[in-house]
């Protein structure tokens, strides 16, 4: 088994009882050229408010040169280098037009070190944020950190700080956040050896507030095609989510969003569909 530990980024947390939920309407088609060229245009609609973009991806070996434009006008492009630039090293730089502010550089070392895991992210500007999150120890427990720097008040904005456990059919995580006023405890339950289906567990506790919250998960892998979620927390708020792949590449996303302590009130749907052609 191998010892490096995970990144912070992968570390139990909220983030998976969230993931692929969206309330908006979202088309996005893909097209590969004979070069090796991605082609990319969407729409998303969010309220009344709508933008398109358009944008072409080239890949070669561990090196990748994206292009975006939507239209807002705003033009980004982000360069990413894998390990045969550097070993074990992940390096991404993003530049974006007018809004130069959000260029950011990012590098990540996942197996640089044994029993390490780090990650630096740079704002490109003359008073730039910095971003640093490292984990330590093994692919079984390992303690980590989060922190974030503005140059320009030359203040800690972020800090947080947390432990996880990995084994073999659960992860268990602790992370004292938001400057040391949220503890949140997550569970992750695999059931059966096959891994289609997971149950998560999350608990929240605002120490300044004194004030509690609990939201549990489930995700189940129907088939080769299929998969369903739904998550429930304290408040009411029920939210379902149907991911089906089309075919390879392309998939279906419907999610729905619904108070249980005001069932007169609309839910809120989310539509995504992603087709590569």
């Amino acid at each position: 088994m191998k010892e490096f530990p995970i990144p912070w980024v992968q570390v139990p947390n909220s983030n998976l009882l969230k993931k692929g939920y969206n309330q908006d309407q979202i088309l996005s088609i893909s097209t590969h050229s004979c070069n090796g060229v991605i082609l990319t245009s969407g729409a998303v609609k969010h309220g009344r408010r709508s933008t398109t973009h358009i944008g072409a991806k080239y890949k070669y070996r561990n090196a990748a040169v994206d292009v975006n434009i939507d239209t807002k006008s705003s033009f980004s492009t982000t360069l990413t280098l894998g390990g045969e630039f550097l070993p074990s090293t992940n390096i991404k730089a993003s530049v974006r037009f007018p809004d130069y502010y959000s260029s950011k550089l990012n590098l990540k070392f996942q197996h640089f070190f044994r029993y390490a895991a780090l990650s630096v992210c740079v704002g490109l500007n003359q008073s730039p944020d910095i971003m640093l999150s490292a984990t330590i120890g093994t692919s079984r427990i390992a303690f980590g950190m989060e922190s974030k720097y503005k140059t320009a008040s030359r203040s800690f904005t972020q800090y947080d700080a947390g432990i996880s456990v990995t084994k073999p059919s659960s992860n268990a995580s602790i992370i004292l956040a938001e400057r040391g006023d949220l503890l949140r405890l997550a569970y992750v339950h695999h059931i059966g050896h096959s891994r289609k289906i997971y149950a998560v567990a999350e608990v929240s506790r605002w120490l300044s507030k004194n004030k509690n919250s609990l939201a549990v998960g489930v995700s189940c892998i129907l088939d080769n095609l299929t998969t369903v979620k739904a998550t429930l927390n304290n408040q009411g708020k029920l939210q379902a989510l149907l991911l089906h792949k089309i075919k390879p590449n392309s998939c279906l996303n419907i999610s729905g969003e619904f108070d249980t302590k005001a069932i007169d009130k609309i839910p809120r749907i989310g539509l995504a569909l992603a087709l590569n052609l």
